[in-house]
């Protein structure tokens, strides 16, 4: 298995493992909005500031990690997928190490990430990584807000 920066060549080889992703395994929740432009657009910023990386073996592609700076100090692992039938190989290790040193030679001191909650696999691989949670990021939908909010009910 090899892992190297992705190139612009690589850039429908990215989406098309994006899409897979979300295909298979993690629908876009109702309240994303532009979902998938955002990440297209995520993915070629990664790729023009050489932060994409792509894990290869024998031709086939096993996966990929992106990450962007947001700052002068911290860097974000904004996209982070292997293939189901090629985890529990330390695939994701390595393609997080080469974009954590990617972002390293730009400055980055500190890494952000995010997992969904229910993601229980990728939560403790982060984890044993050295992230750790230091936000929870909540959702509802209006009109379960205003039933929830909406003052007592007097009695006549």
């Amino acid at each position: 298995m090899k892992v190297r920066r992705a190139t612009k060549d690589d850039r429908e080889t990215l989406y098309a493992l994006w899409d897979e992703w979300i295909e298979q395994e993690s629908p876009i929740p109702p309240w994303v909005e532009g979902a998938r432009e955002g990440t297209r657009a995520g993915i070629d910023n990664a790729l023009s500031a050489g932060c994409a990386v792509i894990a290869e073996e024998g031709g086939e592609v096993l996966g990929f990690a992106c990450g962007l700076m947001q700052g002068l100090r911290i860097g974000d692992l904004t996209e982070l997928y292997v293939r189901p039938n090629a985890r529990r190989r330390a695939i994701a290790r390595e393609l997080v190490r080469a974009v954590v040193a990617e972002l390293r030679e730009r400055g980055s001191a500190f890494v952000t990430g995010g997992v969904a909650p229910e993601n229980l696999a990728a939560r403790s691989f982060y984890e044993n990584a050295g992230f750790r949670p230091v936000e929870i990021r909540l959702v509802a939908d209006v009109e379960t807000l205003d039933r929830r909010l909406a003052p007592p009910r007097r009695w006549s």
